[in-house]
């Protein structure tokens, strides 16, 4: 028997490639439904994903674990609108969106130099395997923009509040290789939502594998030939444990150091009665603000709303443990400067989200410090995130490298990182 502890991305993807080569696989979940970081809820009929989370279908390990065409993907527009102090002007991608290639040129947030090097850098990462990016020499990502040219304006308005609401840091301080990473994988494929929401993936991996729900596991204790795992509600005993839960769980159960810090976010959902926004694209704060990025999830799937309502998510990476009235009166502030006046008013907080793990801290260098999948104790295994990446492709890879360590899977412990 083997125990797998987490039935998010990686205990799902790792549970289901074990249970497809003939072993006795169970799950043990602390909540009451799959998923981890990656979840649905519905919320007065608005159907809410826990925190801003969107797929990127470039990934390598989503085309091998998810069936993309049964979970009724509805690509978002590539490219965002930013909106600052050079007003609202929309960046797109024009070989995908035609109608974008005149805003896009006149843009006043990037100039013509920094349009061109977009360009230039993007033909550069589409060569060679996507997984070589992750190789190599490494620095900040903000000293990578630097060098390679683009000025400060640019830096500043479009990629601090892009890619802060990938890395959830706006200082671009995280690794350079994953940046250029996620660059290739937004080349590469589209950004997407499951018409029923991001739930409908880790539910998807969920199908056909036993899961027990309400069961936290408070410690594991070692038998001479077994391990019996403590939970509030019973034991469990397993010759074989896989952790899959959260970086400081792992610290708990197993005592092994963590050497990456926690970065944290909030998000806010909104409900309105009339459609404020008409671009399916997502929103940037090109200045430094509360708000960092916002989208319309309901504009792009309607089914994320109730008919005739709108449904507005709002990340938030500053000051993100702050009490939720101050924050939404900072967020109404700021919105109240993107739409027409006594629109933002009327719109209605349905609720929130603070997720103080959301990834670990990414900095140049960070691959150094990955953990293996094996632990110090006998017989007990690790699939997460500090293996690989704190992203979709991260955790689903951990999965399958965890599985392939008990498995023996030689060809798939051979599998590059990002491949």
């Amino acid at each position: 028997m083997i125990m797998v502890v987490g039935a998010g991305l990686a205990g799902l993807t790792a549970a289901r490639a074990l249970k497809r080569a003939g072993k006795e696989v169970r799950l043990l979940e602390a909540r009451d439904n799959v998923g981890g970081r990656v979840r649905s809820r519905t919320l007065e009929g608005f159907n809410t994903d826990i925190g801003f989370q969107v797929l990127f279908t470039g990934y390598p390990a989503v085309g091998r674990n998810l069936d993309l065409e049964a979970l009724d993907l509805v690509a978002l527009e590539p490219g965002a609108v930013l909106i600052g102090g050079k007003g609202r002007s929309t960046l797109g991608d024009p070989f995908r969106s035609p109608r974008d290639f005149l805003p896009t040129v006149f843009s006043p947030y990037l100039n013509v130099l920094d349009k061109a090097k977009v360009g230039r850098l993007a033909l550069e990462l589409k060569v060679g395997d996507a997984s070589d990016l992750l190789k190599g020499p490494d620095s900040s990502t903000e000293d990578f923009l630097g060098q390679y040219g683009f000025s400060s304006g640019a830096v500043d308005s479009f990629f601090r509040p892009f890619f802060g609401g990938i890395f959830l840091r706006r200082d671009l301080h995280t690794s350079s290789r994953l940046f250029r990473y996620y660059f290739r994988m937004l080349i590469d494929g589209s950004i997407a939502l499951p018409r029923g929401g991001m739930g409908q993936i880790t539910r998807q991996l969920a199908r056909g594998l036993d899961v027990e729900y309400g069961q936290k596991v408070v410690s594991l204790e070692r038998n001479p030939s077994s391990w019996t795992l403590k939970t509030l509600r019973g034991d469990f005993e397993a010759e074989q444990v896989l952790l899959c839960v959260d970086p400081p769980e792992l610290e708990r159960l197993t005592g092994l150091q963590n050497p990456f810090s926690s970065v944290g976010s909030r998000y806010l959902y909104y409900a309105s009665n009339e459609r404020l926004e008409r671009s399916n694209k997502l929103l940037l704060n090109a200045r430094p603000g509360t708000v960092n990025n916002a989208l319309w999830p309901s504009n792009s799937v309607p089914e994320y709303a109730p008919e005739g309502r709108h449904l507005l998510s709002v990340t938030v990476l500053e000051d993100f443990e702050a009490d939720e009235d101050v924050l939404d009166a900072r967020v109404r502030s700021e919105l109240s400067q993107w739409y027409p006046p006594g629109k933002v008013e009327k719109l209605r907080l349905l609720g929130s989200d603070l997720i103080k793990h959301a990834q670990f801290d990414q900095p140049a260098g960070y691959a150094s410090n990955l953990w293996g999948h094996a632990t110090a104790l006998e017989n007990v295994f690790v699939a997460s995130e500090l293996t690989s990446m704190s992203s979709i492709q991260g955790a689903m890879e951990s999965g399958e490298k965890a599985a392939a360590v008990l498995l023996e899977d030689v060809m798939g412990l051979s599998r590059s990182r990002g491949s």
